[in-house]
């Protein structure tokens, strides 16, 4: 009985944690249009992406991938992993990219170093988000 009321305590703390993330994620072609590009958080901030970073990572990448790419790109981080998971075949080859690494596909897992190097960069672009697995 105990361990169900703490399952709940933590997945809800997770649920707050993840309460800055967009209910409407953008293109990069979308926001490369609006003066003051932005997204909405389900919590009602506004989350504002630097000019700089849309620029930089447009030179990154095709218009094809500029209008298929959806930001802002999650860095996923599980309760039960050290790392964490960034997943879709364009934020892998944005990822590698920064990262120096070989495109590994559709996912790719990073460690604390690589996700300090990934944010300095891109602060703006990528956004954390907690996930928790069932315990």
């Amino acid at each position: 009985m105990r361990g169900d009321r703490s399952d709940r305590l933590v997945k809800k703390e997770i649920f707050n944690l993840n309460r800055h993330l967009p209910s409407r994620r953008k293109t990069l072609e979308e926001l490369l249009r609006e003066e003051k590009p932005h997204v909405m958080g389900a919590d009602g901030t506004r989350h504002r992406f630097k000019w700089a970073e849309l620029e930089d990572l447009q030179g990154m990448l095709t218009e094809d991938e500029a209008r298929r790419l959806r930001l802002p790109i999650y860095i996923e981080i599980e309760s039960d992993t050290s790392g964490a998971r960034i997943a879709g075949d364009i934020e892998v080859r944005v990822v590698s990219e920064v990262l120096e690494r070989d495109d590994e596909g559709d996912e790719i897992y990073i460690y604390r170093p690589e996700m300090r190097v990934l944010r300095a960069r891109f602060p703006t672009v990528t956004q954390y988000m907690f996930l928790v697995r069932e315990l």
